[in-house]
């Protein structure tokens, strides 16, 4: 594991957790004492975490519920077995046969090999990663056009909203920047906001995954209102207030447990 890896993991378990030992950390990361403590001094450097007597804990700042979003490579690593096990219940919700619209994001990304084991479904995508993961498994693939958002090899703006219209959709699933009780599904920014909401609207069922982790984000920017979201599936710490809140407002909410095995999908026969 590398070593931006390990400190995106030890902010994961510190935002759990809320302190944590360094036995514990080194345990966790298979890795010794002493690099756990080089991790520490370098996560502590940059505001990111206090260090306390035998372990550390997360600094005011690195917990904003408003903090910019990071890179998808960056993301990727965090609540990995979260998003996993958000993704095996997703998976569980494809109707063979169905026409599936997936955006980008690292939940979806989870998701993305596992629909191959949906009989003869279909996925439309705004997403080059969403379309590049899915060549190597024998699943059908219609990418929508746009102007592409190089970080997230995403396709935006107006182009989308032409081709989605083109297209029947019968199930969209979301990954979402946050999650509001009172307010619904948030974007990161304006303009893929804006892109998210036209795709939002695409189809009469519209699943959100969010790990846990996203009710705690904020946003101006809404995707969709409560009342058009189907269902959410989030990790097992999800507050449990957010949780009810939007189950009173009609939302089913599945919260689910992580899993410890990964899929492993069926791969495109090729000649």
């Amino acid at each position: 594991m590398l070593a931006v890896q390990r400190r995106l993991v030890i902010i994961d378990l510190l935002r759990r957790r809320g302190a944590t030992s360094v036995e514990d950390l080194a345990t966790c990361l298979r890795v010794s004492l002493s690099t756990v403590r080089r991790d520490l001094h370098e996560l502590e450097r940059e505001g990111l975490v206090r260090r306390v007597y035998g372990g550390a804990v997360l600094t005011q700042g690195s917990t904003s519920p408003c903090a910019p979003e990071r890179p998808p490579a960056d993301r990727e690593v965090e609540r990995r077995e979260d998003k996993h096990a958000i993704a095996e219940a997703a998976v569980g919700l494809v109707a063979r046969g169905a026409t599936l619209l997936l955006t980008g994001g690292t939940t979806t990304a989870a998701l993305v090999p596992l629909v191959a084991a949906v009989p003869d479904v279909t996925v439309v995508t705004n997403s080059l990663d969403v379309a590049h993961r899915l060549s190597v498994v024998d699943v059908d693939v219609i990418v929508l056009g746009g102007v592409l958002r190089r970080p997230e090899l995403s396709l935006l703006g107006h182009l989308v909203g032409v081709s989605i219209n083109e297209v029947h959709v019968d199930h969209a699933i979301m990954g979402v920047y946050g999650i509001d009780p009172r307010s619904g599904a948030l974007g990161a920014s304006a303009q893929k906001c804006e892109t998210d909401r036209t795709l939002a609207r695409c189809a009469q069922r519209l699943t959100i995954l969010a790990a846990a982790d996203k009710f705690a984000r904020r946003s101006p920017h809404v995707i969709t209102a409560v009342e058009g979201i189907t269902e959410i599936i989030t990790s097992s710490d999800a507050p449990l207030d957010d949780v009810e809140a939007l189950r009173s407002r009609g939302v089913n909410v599945s919260v689910v447990n992580p899993t410890s095995e990964p899929f492993r999908p069926p791969r495109r026969e090729t000649s």
